[in-house]
């Protein structure tokens, strides 16, 4: 029994020195960000090249992706909303789908599966290679010309690709309304204008920009704590990923109870 009391204690305790550990980085990420001399001309050149892997690169497959799945997910809603005899709340219910919910969540999840192990591998090899010690060495701050322009990257590219996501889902929309309902293009933006809100657009923005920040910091504070050995460099990776989704979904289930209330 007070072994079992006793490892609960040192789960505990890891569990906080973790969260304490993240927190401190991510302040300090924050602060070289609002830092003019952070964005030197390296930095912004890794920071294009980041934005051009994570979403740009990816955007052709993200289109068709997330056209077949939004296909499915509006048509869904929009055959339910019919058989629950709710049609004329349609605009509302895409509305708020598309822009709360679903856009950022499966964009998030997309980059995560791509860039956020990506991210992680990188990194995680870098420390085991010693070459973050080098950059130190030559007195290139790792945060500058590493870690920021990636969480940058993050932020940007998720924000746009969910952006994406919700005119493709949009679209989507409008071809089973017209399939369904037989309803005119004007008919659809009209009810969409009507629907919408500012609530809606900084929600999408916002949950957007906050699961692009955690994409990329978690698997990089995960790789910082690689062991010294290659084959630590898989068990970083996996308690990167694990990190980084619960850490999405619990973003996903605080924005909607911030929504709720």
């Amino acid at each position: 029994m007070l072994n079992q009391i006793a490892q609960l204690g040192d789960l505990t305790l890891k569990r906080f020195n973790n969260t304490a550990s993240v927190v401190k980085f991510a302040l300090s990420v924050f602060w070289h960000a609002f830092l003019p001399q952070s964005y030197h001309p390296a930095m912004r050149m890794v920071l294009v090249k980041q934005i051009y892997f994570t979403a740009v690169q990816v955007l052709p497959v993200f289109i068709f992706i997330a056209f077949i799945f939004g296909s499915i997910i509006i048509g869904s809603v929009i055959l339910l909303a019919s058989e629950l005899g709710v049609l004329n709340e349609i605009g509302s219910i895409l509305v708020y789908f598309i822009f709360n919910e679903f856009s950022p969540f499966f964009t998030a999840l997309l980059v995560a599966l791509r860039s956020g192990a990506a991210v992680n591998s990188e990194i995680a090899l870098m420390h085991v290679n010693y070459e973050l010690n080098a950059l130190q060495t030559y007195k290139i701050d790792p945060i500058d010309y590493l870690f920021l322009p990636r969480i940058l990257s993050g932020v940007i590219s998720v924000t746009g690709l969910a952006i994406v996501f919700s005119v493709i889902m949009l679209v989507s929309g409008y071809v089973f309304s017209v399939f369904f309902l037989q309803m005119e293009l004007i008919s659809y933006l009209r009810i969409l204008l009507n629907a919408v809100s500012l609530d809606n657009i900084l929600m999408l923005l916002l949950k957007s920009m906050t699961f692009g920040f955690f994409i990329m910091l978690l698997p990089i504070h995960s790789g910082l704590k690689t062991g010294s050995c290659y084959s630590d460099i898989p068990v970083a990776v996996l308690k990167g990923m694990v990190s980084l989704f619960v850490a999405l979904f619990v973003i996903e289930a605080v924005s909607l109870l911030i929504w709720l209330v």
